[in-house]
């Protein structure tokens, strides 16, 4: 069954600046050794919050040398996750909603209100 989509309001963020959330978008990419290096994890996808060291599979997407690995979400599968040791506030609801609005246009399970539940490819590519 499709959802009806309301019309997308762009969410904005006083506290965060453009220029900073595209630094932010920078370190989902490449980022094998920061993710290694964090004790938790945030997809600006779906939301879901993990610690990398305990997860029990991640699974990555291999970059062009030299550039590092890419994690994908072990959730939804995406990959815009974001570790603790890249020093952005990971945890901070807003950050969050201004990332996803800001990567996805509005077009996301958290822009959608959606809670966190892992998803095959298939159905985030068949929810519109």
């Amino acid at each position: 069954m499709k959802r009806k989509r309301s019309a997308y309001i762009p969410f904005v963020s006083e506290k965060y600046p453009p220029e900073y959330v595209q630094l932010a978008h920078k370190a989902t990419f490449a980022n094998e050794s920061q993710i290694l290096e964090s004790d938790s994890c945030t997809c600006f996808y779906c939301g879901h919050t993990f610690n990398p060291q305990t997860e029990e599979k991640l699974y990555w997407i291999t970059e062009r040398e030299p550039k590092e690995k890419t994690l994908q979400c072990p959730m939804c599968g995406i990959d815009c996750l974001i570790g603790s040791a890249s020093g952005f506030p990971i945890h901070d609801p807003e950050f969050i909603k201004i990332c996803t609005e800001s990567w996805f246009g509005g077009i996301s399970r958290i822009s959608d209100g959606l809670s966190v539940e892992r998803l095959a490819l298939a159905d985030i590519l068949l929810e519109d």
